[in-house]
């Protein structure tokens, strides 16, 4: 089997994050900041700590490295920092040894259990149950285990409230935390204790007692759900808990088959009464064991709360929302498109809700009114901040299919044109490798920048751009910077910068890149980045700006100007000569 090790290589990284991502993802790592991780069912979990700590998932498809992080920057699928770290971190000797990968280093199950049946066999029984009960002293969950199997026996089902009284015991803070609150410091072992209760209602499943660990499972989804009041979670703990025990729950309800109608109660009286999400559209991820009469009760048990709600307007406010989206699981269960439509109708339509829509239409064979949805959908969100790429490439994809290539590639075009980036400009290249794309955008870009009023009266200085007042800078100059960054064009794209101004993250890219060809400008972008980062009083964050010094150091001593860091070593010793976190980085240094 290949280790995602082998996955996720150098190479793979690079390409996934491209260098600039790959170069901040290896500070993250070697400043420690990507912490210990896990792997279940191959997949590999890590906390990053970034301007919080986020949660990161690697894992593969059929050998495709796949991924997954709780940042913003990730909402779009985007190989983040945070993924690179974790990515990097399983590089032999990329994490300092902490991390052995998922792989190695582990004991196969056979080798681990290998003559344990044997040794078992050959106890007496006697002795063999005063081990069971020694254990059971000391495991409430094997204690419960072994009382619903004998409970079974005598024909009667587990002990639903010793079992809830367990779970509860679970969820209450320990005596230490503070008024009752989990902190931050103590969130990750309280969700290992509620880990350990959900590992018994999971062995309470696979003991045959499915509707026990149904029921229990949405007793622990309550409290969890309670949690969200006393707990800090602010590495996600509450998310993971609750999605374990909607699979939990889903599981059971497959093996055990429960009353249709009397389940659909149940499951309308948790999505409606949730905070959290796990049960978002029960109707949807039940609908197999609901069947055609689970899922009749489950709309007459949702009638009421429609009566008796307004629709939402804007599809998110409060109850209305929740009821909305219970309706659409329901019409997503039923696989009726037009049901479908008349849920997402009820309020206002997101981008996403017409692209489910569009897929509805087309699984169901109706491809031209599918068609008609997306382009609905790309129309009617023009301008606004929905996301809207699904809906594009799901649009792409259907008129390719109908031989429209060019139209096909236009939407991709008007994107770009709409928000310029980066990336817009990489899917042009993706789309049709033949056109020449940067000749287009060039011209787009600049028409839109001479646009401007004052459009390059004034020559952009780096030092704005690091300063706490920072300009505005045009989304068209951000975008075509970036472009000629990419394209290998640096001075070209210094002279936009210079014309228009960009981001400080792009002017040091620029300085970086005209190092050889410019170098007393990268000086300038250097000392501008390095006064900017002491003027914030971090000290975490010294050593970043004397990286910068260092720099402007060695391009001083090579243009034959060592006067520059001179001076600008005196400067920073003299205005900032309290920092003595900073005094001891530069004495460090020799300087």
């Amino acid at each position: 089997m290949t280790s995602l090790a082998e996955v996720f290589d150098r190479s793979t990284v690079e390409r996934l994050a491209g260098p600039r991502v790959q170069e901040r993802a290896s500070d993250y790592l070697h400043d420690g900041r990507v912490e210990p991780a896990s792997v279940q069912a191959g997949r590999l979990t890590a906390t990053v700590r970034g301007t919080m700590p986020y949660l990161v998932q690697l894992w593969a498809e059929r050998g495709r490295p796949r991924w997954a992080c709780s940042c913003p920057a990730a909402d779009d699928g985007s190989f983040c920092k945070h993924c690179a770290a974790t990515a990097l971190s399983l590089a032999p000797g990329g994490g300092d040894g902490w991390w052995p990968g998922p792989e190695r280093g582990a004991v196969p199950e056979s080798d681990a259990s290998d003559g344990l049946a044997d040794i078992v066999a050959g106890l007496s029984r006697d002795r063999l149950a005063a081990i069971v009960l020694a254990q059971a002293g000391a495991d409430w969950r094997l204690r419960e285990l072994l009382v619903a199997e004998a409970r079974a026996e005598q024909g009667a089902g587990p002990d639903l409230a010793a079992w809830r009284s367990r779970i509860d015991e679970a969820f209450t803070p320990s005596e230490y935390s503070r008024g009752g609150f989990v902190t931050y410091a103590e969130a990750a072992g309280w969700a290992a204790g509620v880990d350990e209760a959900i590992d018994a209602l999971e062995a309470l499943g696979e003991t045959g007692h499915h509707d026990a660990a149904a029921r229990l499972a949405e007793h622990a989804h309550r409290r969890v759900d309670e949690a969200i009041h006393y707990v800090d979670d602010s590495d996600g703990w509450l998310s993971g808990l609750s999605s374990r025990l909607a699979d939990l729950h889903l599981a059971a309800c497959e093996a055990g088959r429960p009353d249709p109608a009397e389940l659909a109660a149940r499951l309308v009286e948790l999505e409606l009464t949730s905070e959290l999400e796990a049960f978002h559209r029960s109707a949807a991820s039940h609908a197999e064991v609901l069947g055609e009469a689970g899922l009749a009760a489950f709309r007459e048990c949702l009638e009421p709360h429609l009566e008796r709600v307004e629709p939402s307007g804007d599809g998110w406010s409060g109850e209305a929302f929740a009821v909305e989206q219970a309706l659409v699981g329901w019409a997503l269960a039923t696989d009726d498109p037009d049901a479908l439509i008349e849920a997402h109708t009820r309020s206002g339509i997101s981008a996403a809700d017409t692209l489910e829509i569009a897929r509805a239409l087309d699984g169901a064979g109706r491809g031209d009114e599918a068609i008609a949805w997306a382009r609905r959908g790309l129309e009617e969100r023009k301008g606004s901040g929905w996301p809207r790429s699904g809906l594009r490439d799901f649009l792409a994809r259907k008129l390719r299919g109908r031989g429209e290539e060019r139209a096909a590639v236009e939407l991709y075009w008007r994107a770009f044109l709409s928000h310029p980036s980066l990336p817009a400009y990489r899917r042009l290249l993706d789309e049709d490798a033949g056109e020449d794309w940067l000749a287009r955008c060039r011209k787009a870009l600049g028409d839109a920048l001479a646009l401007r009023p004052g459009s390059g009266s004034r020559e952009c200085r780096p030092g704005a751009a690091f300063g706490p007042l920072r300009p505005a800078v045009p989304a068209a100059a951000a975008a075509l910077v970036e472009i000629l960054l990419y394209e290998g064009l640096a001075e070209d794209a210094w002279e936009v910068a210079r014309d228009h101004g960009c981001g400080p993250q792009l002017w040091l890219a620029l300085a970086r890149g005209l190092e050889a060809g410019r170098p007393m400008d990268s000086i300038a972008v250097y000392e501008q980045a390095a006064l900017a980062i002491i003027d914030r009083k971090k000290a975490d964050q010294y050593q970043s700006a004397v990286d910068l010094m260092a720099r402007v150091s060695s391009l001083a001593d090579s243009a034959g100007e060592p006067d520059r860091f001179a001076s600008l070593l005196a400067r920073v010793r003299t205005e900032h000569k309290a920092k003595r976190r900073l005094k001891s980085l530069l004495d460090a240094q020799g300087w």
